[in-house]
């Protein structure tokens, strides 16, 4: 865990734009069938059929439904990897793909005793999602597809459902560019470890597989927590000291600027929540790369430390929290239980720490930390006034709505992933970032407006003129938005001039 990055990573896989027409917009609800029948898990995120990458024709499609037992509605393999590449002229992820195909069938070797068993459980089973670095080096699509998985020994997403492969890119949050391996339990979805890709490279004989992190308690009362140079007591702590303290686990290195330009503005508010009375302490975790680089940054701590030469420790650590990059600050609570893993993103929005400990809430104001969210994600937005009894109103209507569709998803869980998919809820008052919001999509200045926006699908909808804003009026509205039943608009960003309604 050695790599230094300004954000977060963000959904910007490149689809070509010959696959992206209007046609992919109306999409039939993926959470039911035609019926009314409720859909497995894996039908809602990877749709009916996928292709089979052994056979040379691209069209040789494999059903869904015949990876999963009839009897539990579960995969037939104990684990599943959604696989992330980036056709490109340099190739920069067929390396990796190589590896992933030895360790494909490293793993599967250890439970085939009968590969004509089809009743068989699999170890690991892969579903490839192909995505483009450079869409103008690329003469032809369905040709680079089929070349780029042909006789791989997994399955994949078709290369024509640009829908399906815009989804799942958003869901998790793909870097350009970056191969991704995201390991899913193959019982029900949830999330292993996004770090796939790492883990491999650690351990290309799977060894260890499916490299499922320990909870990060554990490693935290494994040995003793050292001051740091600014600490007021320079006396060591154990772990079993801070049971009732909320804890900030820091990764940073003294040579990543970002950390630099991040470990201040971190020590100004961890004073500032001290100060307030809350029980809040810092570990810091550090990615440096010599012990006297080390001691040079911690001078100016605060806070705790895990000592430099427990090497294996820090690393465990940084497993267990799914650390991809630094700096992060991840919260935990008294019982080493995640809150958020986006710790850094809260405490920068929020430098006086007045909404510490950064709880996960159902309903957010928008601001333009969660703008940048719409990008990821569909959002039901209602635009209101700048008045407190307005983002009142605008809370008071929306968060039931919220609650419902929420209401099976635990406060938070790094390995849970909603199979419902995302879906937000912001009021956005007045201002800078509703005004630039609306004028992105192409929304009159009228308040109260309630709107869905899903920027990765270029759509939008508002509610009808004259309709009152009430707790069921937007129940309904939600739940029109989840069937694909309202009345899509294009975004004026997206709009060409002859452009108008998408379908109604």
């Amino acid at each position: 865990m050695s790599t230094c990055t300004e954000t977060s990573l963000s959904t910007s896989g490149t689809i070509p734009k010959k696959l992206s027409s209007c046609n992919n917009l109306n999409i039939i609800d993926d959470n039911t069938t035609l019926n009314n029948k409720k859909l497995s898990w894996q039908q809602r995120l990877f749709g009916k059929q996928l292709i089979n990458c052994k056979c040379n024709e691209t069209n040789t499609f494999v059903d869904i439904k015949s990876i999963i037992d009839d009897n539990t509605g579960n995969t037939m393999c104990d684990v599943i990897g959604i696989y992330f590449s980036f056709i490109n002229i340099g190739a920069t992820c067929d390396d990796f793909t190589k590896q992933l195909a030895e360790l494909y069938d490293n793993v599967n070797k250890k439970n085939s005793d009968n590969e004509n068993d089809i009743n068989k459980i699999k170890k690991f089973e892969v579903v490839h999602v192909v995505l483009w670095s450079n869409v103008t080096e690329i003469l032809d699509f369905d040709e680079s597809f089929k070349n780029h998985i042909n006789d791989l020994p997994w399955l994949a997403v078709p290369n024509q459902d640009y829908d399906r492969k815009t989804r799942l890119t958003r869901r998790y949050r793909i870097k350009s560019g970056v191969p991704t391996l995201i390991l899913l339990e193959g019982a029900g979805g949830s999330i292993i470890t996004r770090g796939g890709v790492e883990r491999a490279l650690a351990d290309p004989g799977g060894l260890n597989f499916p490299w499922r992190p320990s909870h990060p308690k554990s490693t935290l009362e494994d040995g003793p927590l050292l001051s740091c140079g600014a600490r007021e007591s320079n006396e060591p702590m154990l772990h079993e000291e801070l049971r009732h303290c909320i804890k900030g686990v820091y990764f940073s290195a003294h040579w990543c600027p970002p950390c630099k330009a991040f470990t201040p503005q971190l020590i100004d508010t961890y004073q500032r929540i001290r100060e307030r009375g809350h029980n809040f302490e810092v570990i810091f975790v550090s990615s440096d790369r010599s012990e006297e680089s080390y001691n040079v940054h911690t001078e100016s701590m605060p806070w705790l430390r895990i000592p430099f030469n427990q090497e294996e420790r820090r690393k465990k650590l940084a497993t267990a929290l799914d650390v991809q990059a630094i700096p992060t600050l991840v919260i935990l609570d008294p019982r080493d239980n995640i809150i958020t893993l986006e710790g850094r993103a809260e405490l920068l929005e929020d430098p006086e720490g007045l909404n510490f400990p950064w709880t996960s809430r159902l309903v957010n104001i928008l601001t333009e930390k969660y703008a940048t969210s719409l990008h990821d994600a569909p959002a039901i937005i209602i635009f209101v006034e700048g008045e407190d009894c307005e983002i009142q109103f605008g809370e008071s209507v929306l968060l039931p709505s919220a609650e419902a569709y929420r209401r099976d998803r635990p406060d938070y869980d790094p390995n849970y992933d909603d199979p419902e998919g995302t879906l937000q809820f912001f009021i956005a008052p007045d201002g800078e970032t509703s005004e630039i919001l609306r004028e992105f999509v192409g929304l009159d200045d009228a308040v109260p407006l309630l709107t869905a926006i899903d920027i990765p699908r270029g759509v939008y909808a508002v509610m009808e003129d004259g309709a009152e804003i009430t707790v069921d009026s937007v129940q309904q509205f939600v739940d029109r938005s989840r069937c694909d039943k309202l009345s899509w608009n294009k975004i004026a960003a997206h709009k060409s001039k002859n452009e108008t309604n998408v379908h109604n």
